[in-house]
């Protein structure tokens, strides 16, 4: 039974003795107290009351053994109706017997042959009223049962959501990494024809990054740290393919590296400056990256000081994989809790700016990093 036999014990209770008293109250608006025979007026509803909570569990059980609902079979129609007419049958048999016995173990009425005619003169109406009560558990067990459906349903829902989600966002990291992969690549294969040597070191680091993103497979969220660690790799890369064209400047708040990110963040942010700016400059490329925390949040920055462009600010999150994949996993992950702006950095290049909220890594990610 969904609720605890104690609950309806005490609710049968509080019933017959509210509805007692209420039988008491005209008696006293009319100041007829005297007149007041408590067994005739209270007595009934305390017994009754007080009897339907040891009947529960068989409602309880009919309801459960003989579904009504949409889909029923005839059997279970019939069961449930004449479980609806035993019951209260039951009920009022055993509370007539019980009143009557405790009427006459306290001297205050002697049972009779008038009595008799009483008892059956009044039971059509009384049997009524015990049916009307027995559809009403009845209601209540349904009315639970449907919410209990409808809170499960619920969660079925939200898991189902976030497994879409998970999905979402496995498909956009895995466009991420070859897209990434493609690139280096591309910057090895320029260089063979030049520089050998440089071309085996940007191997060599290649799979130092690519090995640590596989390991880490499974993940949707990492330490900034970690995450910092790839875009330090990946700009170790750039930095032998630009020789003195490229400096790199950090600026870390050591509060933040423990704080959760979306794996990969960082990396397509400084890929972007690179393939916007450095990549069109002759020399003294800088990029700086900047992470702080702010009122609780977690801000990053990534800027040039590469040549102007005539791209649209507004245009460069639907351009190319790199922001337009940062986007789409920041609104999955955050939903519109996050900010990713593009601004052109004082007449020269651009600054990217992200704002997440401050989440600690193995606070919330450490049992299960799945999400």
């Amino acid at each position: 039974m969904p609720i605890p036999f104690g609950y309806v014990l005490v609710t049968g209770v509080v019933l017959g003795v509210v509805l007692g008293f209420k039988s008491f109250i005209p008696y006293m608006y009319w100041g007829d107290t005297a007149e007041y025979e408590w067994y005739r007026s209270a007595l009934p509803h305390v017994i009754n009351y007080l009897f339907w909570p040891f009947l529960v569990p068989f409602i309880y059980w009919a309801f459960e053994r003989f579904r009504i609902g949409k889909g029923a079979i005839f059997k279970d129609r019939a069961g449930n109706i004449g479980m609806s007419l035993l019951i209260p049958l039951m009920h009022e048999v055993a509370t007539t017997i019980i009143y009557f016995v405790l009427l006459s173990a306290l001297d205050v009425y002697a049972f009779n042959d008038k009595t008799w005619a009483v008892v059956l003169g009044a039971f059509p109406s009384v049997y009524i009223g015990r049916i009307v009560e027995y559809w009403i558990i009845y209601g209540l067990f349904a009315a639970f049962d449907y919410y209990k459906k409808y809170k499960n349903k619920q969660a079925e829902i939200g898991r189902m959501e976030a497994k879409l989600n998970r999905t979402k966002l496995a498909v956009l990291k895995m466009q991420l990494q070859p897209h990434f992969l493609f690139n280096a690549l591309n910057s090895i294969s320029s260089l063979m024809e030049v520089d050998v040597k440089k071309a085996q070191t940007i191997t060599a680091r290649l799979g130092e990054l690519l090995r640590g993103i596989l390991e880490q497979d499974e993940r949707l969220f990492i330490q900034l740290e970690e995450d910092l660690n790839y875009v330090k790799t990946y700009l170790e890369i750039e930095k032998i393919r630009f020789e003195d064209r490229l400096e790199v400047i950090y600026e870390i708040d050591e509060g933040a590296l423990g704080c959760a990110v979306p794996m990969l963040l960082i990396q397509p942010l400084a890929e972007n400056a690179i393939k916007h700016g450095i990549a069109k400059m002759a020399s003294d490329g800088i990029i700086r990256i900047e992470v702080r925390v702010e009122n609780n949040r977690l801000k990053i920055i990534v800027e040039d000081n590469g040549p102007e462009t005539d791209v649209e600010t507004s245009k460069m999150l639907g351009k190319g994989i790199g922001l337009a994949n940062i986007k789409s996993r920041l609104n999955q992950h955050f939903g519109d809790d996050f900010v990713l702006s593009i601004l052109p950095d004082s007449g020269h290049g651009f600054r990217i700016e992200i704002e997440i909220p401050k989440t600690n890594y193995h606070e919330k990610y450490s049992s299960d990093n799945r999400r």
